[in-house]
């Protein structure tokens, strides 16, 4: 048996051109300091924040970011910020997308109550969403346009903690169509595939986007829906999460951004591990119930069912 516990990893996070490792630069996390890319594909200065980040021990744990309105309010986790993204080319709204991919299959390791909470994401979240996690390489996306929290467009003022704000209604659509103001009614509008096919991505012209949400703690390896929690730890292949920016009718990819847990060597026993593991199963006691529903939903749905069995949240010991 080999005990996993998330003290036992830091998260790192690197960025680059492509999915190759070799090509990412590390980023600075929490620091507002962005890291610039400039491409023969696209311009832009990345910032990456995460609450409680477990990781170098030269990035802050926080950023002010997440005491600003609405970050506070919602409980935002993570945010990754393109400011600004600036394409070499034009792009076409309905072909622009950021989402999830691996290179290798995770269906072993997806755990009980998973399509449940694939279904949630989907009709809750984004329901823009689209991807196969079953598949031999698994991913998951979503347009732009309608999954990305921010859009703003233009020159904006420079702020030492550059919270971005919705404005890409100050661009019209092909055909002077009005977008609407708001972030989530821009998101809603452009679930619309007719509206996405209106919209094109400038050449030189500058967009600010802001993808942020309160679901996935990175400080935890948790993800946390309404009504299911998945302590990704427990299911965790060694693959790393990243998120592609990407052109999903010809798969140019524009952008990639990559967590990656990376084992900790020579970290001493915690005297206090024995506590902590009793104190994690009460914590996720309730998480039982959730999952017998998941069970109960997934017997009906066999193709999308978990080949795990189910495991008690709070105990760190995997196979």
């Amino acid at each position: 048996m080999t005990r996993r516990t998330i003290s036992n990893y830091t998260l790192t996070v690197t960025a680059g051109p492509s999915r190759d490792p070799s090509t990412h630069l590390s980023v600075p996390v929490n620091t507002e300091q962005p890291l610039h890319f400039d491409t023969p594909l696209l311009s832009t200065d990345l910032l990456v924040r995460i609450q409680n980040y477990r990781g170098s021990a030269s990035s802050p744990t926080t950023s002010p970011y997440f005491s600003t309105t609405p970050h506070a309010e919602n409980g935002d986790k993570y945010s990754i910020s393109f400011s600004p993204l600036i394409f070499k080319n034009p792009v076409e709204g309905d072909d622009l997308v950021l989402g999830n991919d691996f290179d290798e299959p995770i269906s072993n390791n997806l755990p009980p109550g998973f399509s449940v909470a694939w279904r949630i994401a989907r009709w809750v979240i984004d329901p823009g969403l689209e991807g196969d996690p079953w598949a031999e390489k698994p991913w998951l996306e979503g347009r732009v346009l309608s999954s990305v929290n921010i859009i703003d467009t233009g020159d904006r003022t420079a702020k030492k903690v550059d919270v971005l704000e919705e404005g890409l209604y100050k661009t019209a659509l092909n055909g002077d169509e009005e977008i609407p103001p708001t972030g989530p009614a821009r998101m809603k509008f452009f679930i619309q595939e007719e509206n996405r096919k209106k919209f094109t991505f400038e050449k030189g012209e500058k967009y600010w986007l802001d993808f942020y949400n309160p679901y996935l703690d990175f400080n935890e390896f948790a993800l946390n829906l309404p009504g299911v929690s998945i302590h990704i730890l427990q299911y965790w292949d060694g693959q790393p999460l990243r998120y592609v920016l990407k052109n999903r009718v010809d798969q140019t990819v524009y952008l990639v951004v990559q967590f990656t847990l990376t084992p900790k060597e020579n970290i001493p026993p915690s005297p206090s591990s024995s506590s902590s593991s009793n104190e994690d199963s009460s914590e996720f006691e309730d998480d039982d119930e959730v999952y017998g529903d998941a069970k109960e939903s997934e017997d009906k749905n066999p193709n999308q069912k978990s080949k795990n069995p189910p495991t008690e949240m709070g105990h760190d010991e995997i196979d």
